[in-house]
């Protein structure tokens, strides 16, 4: 019987990795699609996006002393360009420590001003009713037109969600961090 139950779990095991070597390509092809429609939100009037900055070390890595996910620099920076080859504003995808864990956040930045154009939650696992809030439009409003010289802070120039203050504080670091990241890297100053 053990030798019976280890061929089904090798069997098993094999399969499972050739399904996962198959479909894993698929799925990140797929993400890209979506991260790129989403950038083309976040971004109006942009006809291509470009990917013009990488780093190797990757958004949302496991941080053992606070039990859950922290957030890293900015890794990827997306330029959006128009019909004419004129250069809209960048996007970055920023992240923010939540109630139920890792925010994500996708931000558009207008080329010339650095400001704020349009905010997008990427992901979230926030309290349905609650923390899901932060997708409402009124919520990511508030972001619109903010630079690196505002505070970008619950309370101060950031209207907090009732009821979901860790929620609405993770958007504010994550848009407030990322784009002080962001605008240093885009602009040179690293």
């Amino acid at each position: 019987m053990v030798v019976v139950l280890s061929v089904i779990a090798m069997v098993s095991a094999a399969v499972l990795s050739l399904v996962y070597g198959k479909t894993s390509v698929i799925i990140e092809e797929n993400a890209a699609r979506a991260l790129e429609s989403s950038v083309l939100e976040v971004l109006p009037g942009t006809a291509t996006v470009n990917m013009i900055r990488r780093s190797p070390d990757e958004l949302g890595v496991d941080d053992p002393q606070e039990m859950r996910e922290k957030g890293q620099e900015t890794t990827i920076i997306y330029q959006g360009v128009d019909e004419q080859g004129q250069i809209v504003g960048y996007a970055f995808v920023g992240e923010g420590n939540g109630y139920g864990g890792v925010v994500r956040v996708l931000v558009g930045v207008d080329e010339a001003t650095d400001q704020v154009l349009n905010v997008k939650i990427l992901n979230h696992a926030e309290t349905p009713g609650l923390g899901s809030r932060i997708e409402e439009e009124g919520f990511r409003s508030q972001f619109a037109g903010k630079t690196v010289d505002d505070p970008i802070t619950v309370n101060q120039d950031i209207q907090i969600i009732s009821g979901a203050t860790i929620s609405s504080r993770a958007v504010a670091d994550a848009v407030r961090e990322g784009l002080q990241d962001t605008v240093r890297i885009y602009r040179g100053g690293e």
